[in-house]
This record gives C-alpha cells, sequence and structure tokens, in this order.
C-alpha cells in the first residue's frame, strides 16, 4: 500500500521559488579536532550524561510519586492483612525498580569510562576518511502526535537532516522545499498535530525525503525527535545519507556547544 502524504510534496520542487537570501549553514562551520581527544570536546560522541541518567531521573520522579500519592498517607494499623501485603509488594517493586534502575546507570558509566578512548579512536577513525556534514533543521509548526513522548504525552517533533555535501543553492531549494510543505500542512489542519501525518509516518524513526519529495531530495531525511532531548544543529554523518536504508541519531555524530543564534535559524518557527 503506497502511502500518502499530507501536502502534496512531489509537486512542491518544481512549484516553488528559488530563495537567495535564504540562510542555511556550511561545511566550514563545523569544528575540526587534530586527536580523538579534542574529538570527544567538540563533539557529543555519546549523549551528555544527563540524557544518559533519563531512565534514572524518571524512575526517581516515578518514587516521589509513589511516595506522596500513596506512602504519606499509609495507615498500617487501619489496614487488614490483604491490603498490607499489597502495599509491600507495591513497595518492594518501586525500591527494586529504582534499584535496578541505579545500577544499570553506573554500570553504563563505568563500562563507558574505560572504553572512552578506545570509542574515541574508533569513531576518529571512521571520521578521518570523506567527512560527511549535516545540518538538522527544527519543525516548530506542526508535530507527530502518533508517539508522544515527556511526562505530559507531549507528541514528538519532527527534525529535517540535510547533507551538506551539495551546493548552497541547491541546499537552499531543499531548505524551501522543506518549508514550504511544512507551510502547507499547517495550513490544511486546524490542529499542530495532523492524524495524516502521523499515519504517513507510521510510527517510524526516520523517513528518506527522497521516498516523499522526490529525487531531488535524495539524501535529507525527516527524524522524530522526541520533545524532551536537546535540538542538536550541525553534526558529522558516520553513514552516507545518500545510500543509507536508515539514518537515525545513532548514526550522527554532533558538536557539543552550539550557539543561540545558530539554534534560531535552524528552526522553522510557528509564526
Amino acid at each position: 500500500m503506497e502511502t500518502v502524504w499530507p501536502g502534496e510534496p512531489q509537486r512542491l520542487w518544481d512549484s516553488v521559488e528559488d530563495r537567495a537570501d535564504l540562510w542555511v549553514p556550511g561545511p566550514e562551520e563545523l569544528p575540526t579536532w587534530a586527536s580523538s581527544a579534542e574529538l570527544g570536546r567538540r563533539y557529543l560522541v555519546v549523549p551528555a550524561w544527563w540524557q544518559r541518567a533519563l531512565l534514572l531521573f524518571l524512575a526517581l520522579f516515578l518514587a516521589v510519586v509513589v511516595y506522596v500519592t500513596v506512602g504519606r498517607h499509609l495507615s498500617w494499623e487501619s489496614y487488614g492483612p490483604v491490603r498490607r501485603v499489597l502495599a509491600v509488594v507495591l513497595l518492594v517493586a518501586v525500591v527494586g525498580g529504582l534499584v535496578a534502575v541505579v545500577v544499570r546507570y553506573v554500570w553504563n558509566e563505568v563500562r563507558w569510562a574505560r572504553s572512552r578512548s578506545e570509542v574515541l579512536a574508533a569513531i576518529s577513525a571512521r571520521l578521518q576518511g570523506d567527512r560527511i556534514p549535516v545540518w538538522a533543521l527544527l519543525v516548530g509548526k506542526i508535530r507527530l502526535g502518533d508517539r508522544s513522548s515527556g511526562p505530559n504525552d507531549t507528541p514528538d517533533d519532527i527534525q529535517f537532516i540535510f547533507d551538506l555535501r551539495v551546493s548552497r543553492e541547491t541546499l537552499r531549494r531543499q531548505r524551501a522545499v522543506a518549508t514550504a510543505w511544512v507551510d502547507t500542512v499547517a495550513a490544511a489542519y486546524a490542529t499542530n498535530v495532523p492524524k495524516d501525518l502521523g499515519t504517513a509516518f507510521g510510527g517510524r524513526a526516520c523517513v528518506h525525503c527522497a521516498d516523499v519529495f522526490g529525487e531531488q531530495m535524495r539524501g535529507v531525511w525527516m527524524w522524530r525527535k522526541g520533545s524532551v532531548l536537546p535540538y542538536e544543529v550541525l553534526g558529522l554523518a558516520l553513514t552516507d545519507p545518500r545510500d543509507a536504508e536508515e539514518l537515525t541519531d545513532e548514526d550522527v555524530v554532533f558538536t557539543r556547544r552550539t550557539s543561540r543564534e545558530l539554534r534560531r535559524r535552524s528552526r522553522i518557527a510557528r509564526r
């Protein structure tokens, strides 16, 4: 069954006007490095520590919720034996789960500390050849509601990932096409979480834009991004975006620091 995308994206490449004033970055804006240690200082070879600890934070949050809603009002004298057993089972489950998450987090951190130099050397070696610079454009007008992230069931964000090896003119047109499509979809729905968009995305983590817009957008990808995760802008791909069967955030090493101005420019704003 053929996937039907809202906004008729296949027609946009020929209808969108060229915009010489549209900002796009260049490969020269990515930092260079002379050693694997310097690569680790300038690029996020692994997620930041607080991202690695998200599961731990979630477990602590759930433990606090259980304590506030149940533990504080627990009265052993007024409970019969059945309720006491259930309370003990709940307590053991919560504490056991929390301990398991803490142990897993500590183990992963120890393992990363031990393998850090080897991982950095391996990634550095992979990037020494043909480096593939990429740029991420965050969509702020429409979102994916078929899955959600965060404690408030927040719809997922969408990112366009562009291959910066193309010419500036081609990159500007690719951005113009992506922006025109987002504007078209946003204008066609009363909500910024169109059901048709979620259906077309089909729960996938990434979609090659060549399959959505046509061959002119080969090398451009759409990503699903959890709204609770940071927005990363410039990076180096470990897999060629033009030939890859799948390109996710695990295939890109992003820069460690991004200026506020670069983030602002790398966004399709709501207004």
